[in-house]
């Protein structure tokens, strides 16, 4: 792929990333109430379940 290519799919998902994110935003907290104090807690396990496989992967190397 050149970089012209790559460059206008890299800004497109750019762009599509951004104003999805806001408008899910905007959408969630008008449907669900107080919203914020449940961020706190779903961020803590997203950021707890990708941690897992790289734990176990320097587990495992230390096995060897």
């Amino acid at each position: 792929m050149d970089y012209q290519t790559f460059l206008m799919f890299d800004l497109l998902g750019c762009f599509l990333w951004s104003v999805g994110v806001t408008i899910l935003g905007y959408f969630l907290g008008a449907i669900i109430p107080n919203i914020d104090t449940y961020l706190l807690p779903i961020i803590l396990v997203i950021i707890v379940l990708s941690l897992i496989p790289a734990i176990i992967t320097h587990r495992k190397s230390k096995d060897l």
